[in-house]
């Protein structure tokens, strides 16, 4: 038996290689949704809301998401027969 703390999964194999300029999906939980806080530009996205998500498969974002050149589109989908 192998027990290991900390240890995060395998970044990616030979059979799951993508290059970072290639669309993904991706599913995500969500952790939590509130409205945007009050700012001074009062006129973007005064309807905004700010929705906090877990992406289980850390690996599939790509490098420098942060960096504010992708677009990321959402998608909901209903999950069915699903218990509360």
């Amino acid at each position: 038996m192998r027990i290991v703390i900390g240890e995060t999964n395998e970044i990616s194999s030979a059979g799951q290689y993508r290059l970072d300029n290639e669309p993904v999906s991706v599913e995500a939980r969500l952790l939590e949704i509130r409205d945007r806080r009050e700012s001074t530009d009062s006129g973007k996205a005064a309807s905004g809301r700010v929705i906090t998500l877990l992406v289980p498969e850390g690996q599939k974002i790509p490098r420098g998401i942060e960096s504010g050149d992708y677009r990321i589109y959402l998608r909901f989908v209903h999950r069915r027969n699903a218990r509360v």
